[in-house]
């Protein structure tokens, strides 16, 4: 479960009408930052251009900054290389990739990994469908594995590798029950789905992501769910 601290909703958009289908990976481009700096900025600040990314990450910490069901202003240009990847298909992750000195941070690469693989295997997203910001708009980011092929290349590699540790399996846990729940989280949940934000299948089990718990939670604290 991560950390929420919720972008101005001024800096992103409304409620996902389509799949998520692919995965963007950016870098801040900032030296020695971490991921709650960067949460922080995007929530006090209302953007001239608005602008957005689903999580940050840094070799500590993984921060929430939009919900995945809401779409995040990420990959959006004037122009595109890529015929199908926009900002309504797609989640956006932030790496915190320098630091002070402007050095790589491996360690921030390997967390994002790890969040990257939760989220394939969550949205069924193939490792074809994991890209660069570069390979949607033609930008340099994340500068250092778009100017470094092998850097980003072991990235991917990364994803696809034998996990070596138990951190994946501890997130990937889904709650179809409400009853199975931890207590803090069970009157939101069940609020969402009376409001039909979560969906039900015939027999009336669901299929929540326990990180996005803590969403859902903030969602509802912050009236989202009271909106008509």
């Amino acid at each position: 479960m991560y950390p929420i601290k919720l972008c101005n909703k001024a800096n992103y958009g409304s409620k996902r009408k389509t799949d998520i289908k692919y995965i963007v990976i950016h870098y801040t481009s900032n030296k020695g930052d971490t991921a709650l700096n960067n949460v922080t900025y995007f929530a006090r600040e209302t953007l001239k251009n608005p602008a957005s990314a689903h999580y940050f990450v840094d070799e500590n910490e993984i921060w929430v900054s939009v919900p995945d069901d809401f779409v995040a202003y990420h990959c959006g240009g004037k122009t595109y290389k890529h015929k199908t990847c926009r900002n309504s298909n797609s989640l956006g992750i932030e790496i915190c990739m320098n630091d002070k000195n402007g050095n790589i941070r491996y360690d921030s690469i390997k967390k994002a990994a790890i969040l990257t693989r939760i989220l394939m295997k969550k949205y069924n997203i193939p490792i074809s469908n994991v890209l660069r910001h570069h390979d949607i708009t033609g930008k340099n980011c994340p500068a250092p594995m778009v100017e470094n092929p092998k850097l980003w290349q072991d990235f991917l590699n990364s994803l696809t590798a034998k996990p070596q540790t138990e951190e994946i399996d501890d997130d990937m846990k889904i709650y179809t029950k409400i009853d199975e729940m931890p207590d803090w989280a069970k009157a939101s949940v069940k609020k969402a789905i009376d409001k039909k934000i979560i969906s039900t299948d015939k027999d009336g089990a669901i299929s929540v992501f326990e990180p996005n718990l803590q969403s859902l939670v903030w969602m509802d604290r912050a009236g989202l769910f009271d909106k008509k």
